[in-house]
């Protein structure tokens, strides 16, 4: 056991072993279950001896004991069991048979290993030591994401906050009026309904929804949320973060995450509040907004239709008092009359307001000596002249005093290269880390690469700017948000003169190697990936403002690639893959050609988005090209040629033409072998896929031959609990299932469904793969209403998922059906629309 001392030392817990407890007047057993309730994590190493029997209760161990007392106070309980198969545990024979109390202990072994935990194996110490650390770290891990208040019953905090809400702006105008009419009950209803703020960009609608998103969580409401709701991509991120937040089913798929969360908040809203930020298409909102209920929720948006999702509440700029004392406040002046002229100058707009008042303070200038400056600033030589009426030239003129103010200051020139990166970025936010990143690789400055720099001083600079109203810190401070009318300017400005390409190319090639990192991890921090997507999209629109021609296009061709193929793996949006995918192969046959090798790997990615929208006629067709192009481009064993051949017939597959996909897959398995060797990743990969192909054609014997090898390389090679080894020990289950081995198949099933669950969520397609083959092995056994509950929630999860016509909800609906049938609940059966096969 000091191998697992060591790991549980190595997480910073402390072990609360029976050796280390104290003498007391107090029953053995109630004293084991007393210090048990006290732990916040159980940890069970499981051999084949379970400890001595419990003094005053002798039926039963310690060991048993222990567990069952962890199972009653609902503590987090991690299991480990020596594989007693293995060639060698390094345990001699005589003291893996337990002569006296072996039997009931077996007996205890299975009960642990059907109650529907996540268990792993090991057959030596260092095994497990390895195993007990990265539990102990990835347990750690959710409850920092589920938040502090966590208990242990895995259960959401007590209050939940998610998303980046921004933090209280220096000078805040709290306008009390609009504050009210966002707290009012709606007259004649018995909800409050959603509320719409509406208005021109810069009046300080989402400050205003801010401050009352913090004061509900200064007032410890049970939800406090908070979404960028700009473009769909980021409020189906931002939905997802909530669901997760709140223990909710749909981590696999953004837009079922989102319906989760108005579920919950229809029949769960109170003291809940939800605020959509920004919103631009009020017809792609409308699904998520909570038709009934208590719960509270905020659009903000400059749009006036959004108006029509809810009660209207109009922001409008500043009033002239409201004016006047806000710049009194920021400046500590108190000529009015110069407040006034200035006020005036720039439509009393809250925005351009601030960036004066900051530079005001900042310069102790008068209001006079201010409006000199304003009014002399050549607008139109700084920013492009199609561009520069679409707002108040004051708008347009204090933002850009405001970066002639930092960079004449301290740091000055890394100020000006920290707002021209986050100008290019994403507008709901961008993460310091991102930008400490940026910082130590060199930001572009006027006279080439700035030296670098170390995260306290982009840190700093970051400060300063928040200072001068330029940017906004999140509550917590994680990421920045500069205002869209600000990003704007900046980037005309940098157009302008000519150094929008250089800011670009900088964004670019940091967010390829953050792109490219990811690619291995895009699943242990799903948010992380979805926030590079959102990231590559927002600096493609800003790419597409510079002149034609230069390296930057080929250079956003190849992130748009990462962005295509980072969705597939999410496998949450299969709409917005097509839409990226589309748009990408046009470009890369156009800018690259149709043989080059970006332009095949659009092709390729394009091809998978379809397929997971079960698109597969298209699927094929495009898999087909890609193959073609690359045997003849790069020859039959290229890796990229390989791929290729493995995608296509894994549409085989799908599409149910399993004499080809058979073909490929030999092929496939036997180049892999060849040139990367038997215990390769993608070697296994085949292995597995031609199983499934063999399986499929009823070929049972080869396909378990082949599973049962692939699976034992994946555990070896990759660990037992990554994705491709979770895939490879349900493709075994499968093969089990079909020649009646049935107890075999429930446990596999079992421990991929629960892994599933946890590490992909619990509507990703894989999982709901997983539910599905569980609910079939119930059936199989006699359990049927285990069986029917899980198809049940496979089926409700595939149609809101999948839709209601693409194969697996077919499938699904079947599946139901044979299982009512099953349970002679015939009535039930004959409602759904039969269709064959289970995938």
């Amino acid at each position: 056991m000091a191998a697992v001392e060591r790991a549980i030392s190595a997480c910073g817990d402390v072990v609360v072993d029976m050796a280390d407890f104290p003498a007391a007047d107090q029953a053995p057993a109630e004293m084991c279950r007393e210090r048990v309730r006290g732990c916040e994590v159980y940890v069970a190493v499981l051999g084949t001896r379970y400890g001595s029997p419990v003094h005053d209760e002798p039926d039963i161990s310690y060991t048993e004991l222990e567990f069952d007392a962890a199972t009653e106070a609902e503590l987090p309980r991690l299991v480990f069991l020596l594989d007693t198969s293995a060639a060698d545990v390094g345990i001699p024979l005589s003291r893996l048979i337990d002569h006296e109390f072996g039997a009931r202990q077996e007996a205890f072994r299975r009960r642990v290993q059907e109650c529907g935990l996540v268990m792993q194996t090991f057959a030596d110490p260092a095994t497990l030591g390895q195993l007990v650390e990265r539990s102990l770290r990835e347990l750690a891990e959710q409850h920092r994401r589920q938040g502090s208040g966590a208990g242990p019953s895995g259960q959401a905090p007590a209050v939940v906050v998610a998303g980046e809400i921004p933090q209280e702006p220096l000078g805040f105008q709290p306008r009390p009026d609009l504050l009210a009419a966002l707290d009012a009950p709606n007259p004649g209803l018995q909800v409050w309904a959603v509320r719409a703020m509406t208005g021109m960009r810069g009046v300080g609608k989402t400050h205003l929804a801010a401050a009352y998103a913090r004061a509900k969580l200064a007032e410890g409401w049970r939800l406090v949320a908070w979404v960028n709701a700009e473009e769909e991509g980021g409020v189906l991120a931002g939905l997802a973060e909530v669901a997760e937040a709140l223990g909710l089913p749909g981590a696999g798929d953004a837009r079922a995450a989102g319906r989760a969360v108005r579920h919950r908040l229809e029949a769960d809203g109170e003291r809940c509040l939800l605020v959509f930020d920004n919103a631009d298409d009020p017809e792609f909102l409308r699904p998520f907004l909570p038709a009934a209920g208590a719960a509270r929720v905020i659009i903000t948006s400059n749009r006036q239709s959004v108006a029509n999702l809810g009660a209207g509440v109009p922001v409008d700029v500043f009033t002239e008092p409201e004016a006047l004392t806000f710049l009194a406040a920021r400046t500590g002046q108190a000529d009015a009359a110069g407040a006034q002229e200035l006020a005036a100058e720039v439509g009393r707009l809250p925005l351009a307001l601030a960036q004066a008042a900051a530079v005001i303070a900042a310069q102790h200038l008068s209001y006079a000596t201010y409006l000199k400056r304003l009014r002399r600033l050549p607008v139109a030589d700084l920013l492009a002249a199609e561009e520069a009426g679409q707002y108040p030239r004051g708008v347009a003129a204090a933002v850009l005093l405001s970066l002639d103010a930092v960079r004449a200051g301290e740091d000055g020139e890394a100020c000006g290269a920290v707002m021209g990166l986050l100008a290019v970025l994403s507008p709901a936010g961008v993460r310091r880390s991102l930008v400490h990143a940026a910082g130590e690789e060199g930001l572009p400055g006027r006279d080439g690469p700035l030296p670098a720099l170390a995260p306290e001083v982009a840190d700093r600079v970051l400060a300063r700017l928040a200072g001068s109203s330029l940017l906004t810190f999140s509550l917590d401070g994680s990421s920045v948000t500069a205002h869209r009318l600000v990003m704007r300017v900046i980037r005309e400005n940098l157009a302008a003169g000519n150094a929008l390409t250089v800011i670009c190319r900088a964004a670019a090639w940091l967010l390829d190697g953050l792109a490219e990192s990811r690619r291995a991890i895009w699943h242990e921090d799903r948010a992380a990936t979805r926030d590079v997507v959102e990231q590559i999209v927002a600096l493609d629109e800003s790419a597409a403002k510079c002149p034609p021609g230069s390296d930057l296009d080929r250079r956003m061709l190849r992130l748009q690639l990462w962005a295509a193929g980072l969705l597939n793996l999410l496998a949450d949006s299969a709409a917005q893959a097509i839409v990226i995918g589309e748009r990408l192969l046009a470009a890369c046959e156009r800018i690259l050609g149709p043989d080059h090798a970006d332009t095949l790997s659009a092709r390729d990615n394009l091809a998978l988005a379809y397929q997971a929208a079960g698109r597969f006629d298209e699927a094929i067709g495009s898999h087909e090209q890609t193959l073609a192009a690359r045997e003849r481009v790069l020859g039959p064993d290229h890796p990229d040629t390989l791929s290729s051949r493995n995608n296509l017939a894994i549409a085989y597959h799908d599409a149910g033409r399993l004499d080809e996909a058979i073909s490929l897959h030999e092929q496939t398995l036997a180049t892999h072998a060849r040139v990367l060797g038997p215990d390769h990743p993608s070697t296994l990969n085949s292995r597995d896929n031609l199983a499934a192909a063999y399986r499929a054609a009823g070929r049972l014997d080869e396909a378990i031959g082949f599973h049962e090898q692939a699976l034992a390389a994946y555990e070896r090679v990759l660990g037992p609990e990554h994705p491709d080894t979770l895939a490879s020990r349900n493709n075994l289950a499968i093969a089990y299932r079909e020649t009646g081995r049935l107890d075999e198949v429930i446990h596999l099933d079992e421990q991929t469904l629960a892994a599933r669950e946890r590490i992909l969520g619990p509507d990703h397609p894989d999982t709901l793969a997983s539910r599905n083959n569980l609910a079939i092995a119930y059936r199989a056994a006699g359990r049927l209403d285990e069986a029917i509950s899980l198809h049940e929630q496979t089926l409700a999860a595939r149609e809101r998922v999948l839709g209601p016509d693409h194969p697996h909800t077919l499938a699904s609906r079947n599946n139901l059906a044979a299982a009512y049938r099953a349970a002679a609940r015939l009535d039930e059966a004959s409602d759904l629309n039969h269709q064959p096969s289970d995938p």
